[in-house]
């Protein structure tokens, strides 16, 4: 890993990323073979250059390949390989390809692929097979495979960048029109190929994510459930565990968007997004598996406030815990304090129901983490806030164990908020806070 980036960039540690144009997407195609120069990348370049919405670059650099093998447990050099050619290449998409007997696989890598929990994520692990010999015949590769790439460039595009937003979306609408008017494939099986009905479903998926209709939602679900009915083709987990995880963002899209049986679509999320976790395991697929332990916590959060079962709450803050190994302080910071913040508050609500000063403890341990990266001199009205967080669970502390010292802590941790929004002027932040101490003080001195 590191001869590869001497070779590709030497010392170069001043660079930093601009933000691209959004009148294009910038695409790099690296080149496919390890040893010798077959041309598949050049011959994929070629094609997707005709497509004026791509800005397209061929990048050949000698390194070693070898931890493009799903197989092998180096996913974190292949990300890590990857989010270097996106920053150095300023691009938005680096397609990696990988030769598998007979077809090359190809893989689309963003900078934000596992760092946008909100929006559809499109994993690095989601693979789209092609035959080896359309590369050597680029002049007459199947328009069906043709609309596919060009649509997991795009759908790989996390909607974080606001500024690729609308371009993504025009892109999008462009390549669904063209899977429904299109004529039937000739080449073959290639329609009742997985990875191919995973490609169209994400596509579709990616592009109805903020207006899912009933019949997008049945031709997304059956696109993702004939690709699991031909499962026998599916050449290794990774490939199914990205299916599954995929049928799970699309309950849950229709969740968010309320298209009805909503215990159903609860039950399914939760059901698609675990048997997911189980072929992209916390070893082998690090960030997959948080990426999904995340979004299965926020499912069972929601499950809870409908339910009140209890076990949903505490299903919610194991599933934190989960995604919490993997998006570290160190690398993610902010992230992390997200992650931090959401723990403090699941378990000062687990603490106050159940009745637990450890775990109110422990909630506040959260808070103070996520304090960690939202310093007073530089967020002072963010750390106020988590200040007003921290004083409400000593707040509770004291009245479920009318305990004198988390009052004393709970009046402290207001006043400094206080003071922090009286800087800053901010009056009705100050009206809650001194109604805050003022009931903290009512329940003391009771």
């Amino acid at each position: 890993m590191a001869n590869f980036i001497n070779i590709l960039f030497g010392n170069d540690k001043q660079n930093k990323r601009a933000l691209p144009r959004a009148d294009k997407l910038k695409v790099v195609v690296v080149e496919f073979a390890e040893y010798g120069n077959y041309g598949f990348g050049q011959a994929l370049t070629k094609l997707l250059h005709k497509n004026p919405a791509l800005s397209v670059r061929y990048f050949d650099e000698p390194f070693d390949k070898t931890f493009l093998n799903l197989q092998g447990r180096n996913f974190f050099d292949m990300v890590d390989a990857g989010n270097i050619l996106l920053q150095k290449l300023n691009a938005d998409v680096v397609i990696w390809g990988y030769q598998e007997n007979d077809a090359i696989r190809l893989n689309f890598q963003t900078a934000n692929a596992y760092s946008d929990w909100e929006n559809i994520s499109c994993s690095i692990l989601e693979s789209l097979f092609v035959k080896a010999e359309y590369f050597e015949r680029i002049n007459d590769f199947p328009e069906i495979l043709e609309n596919l790439i060009n649509g997991m460039i795009v759908a790989s595009i996390s909607e974080q960048r606001l500024d690729l937003r609308l371009l993504k979306q025009k892109l999008l609408k462009d390549i669904v029109h063209k899977f429904s008017t299109g004529q039937p494939s000739d080449k073959d099986d290639i329609m009742f190929s997985p990875c191919v009905m995973n490609a169209a479903g994400l596509i579709y998926l990616s592009y109805a994510q903020r207006d899912l209709t009933e019949k997008t939602f049945d031709t997304t679900k059956e696109l993702f459930k004939n690709a699991l009915t031909y499962k026998n083709k599916i050449m290794q987990n990774v490939h199914l565990g990205c299916i599954y995880k995929n049928m799970g963002q699309l309950y849950e899209t229709a969740l968010k968007l309320d298209l009805g049986q909503y215990w159903l679509l609860f039950k399914e999320a939760i059901t698609n997004y675990r048997t997911a976790q189980k072929y992209l395991d916390h070893y082998n697929c690090p960030y997959d598996f948080a990426l999904i332990s995340f979004k299965l916590s926020k499912l069972y959060f929601k499950y809870w406030k409908f339910s009140n079962d209890i076990q949903a709450l505490r299903d919610a803050i194991f599933f934190l815990r989960e995604a919490e190994k993997t998006y570290t302080q160190i690398s993610f910071p902010e992230l992390w304090s997200k992650i931090e913040g959401y723990l403090g508050f699941y378990l000062s609500l687990l603490g106050l129901f159940s009745k637990s000063d450890d775990i109110s403890m422990l909630a506040i341990k959260s808070y103070k983490n996520k304090q960690q990266v939202y310093r007073r001199e530089l967020y002072p009205v963010m750390w106020a806030k988590i200040q007003e967080n921290i004083a409400n669970v000593y707040y509770n502390i004291g009245k479920n164990s009318n305990d004198q010292n988390a009052f004393s802590e709970a009046i402290d941790y207001y006043k400094s908020a206080l003071k922090v929004y009286e800087n800053k002027k901010m009056p009705d932040e100050i009206a809650i806070v001194t109604n805050s101490i003022e009931k903290v003080m009512k329940a003391w001195k009771g």
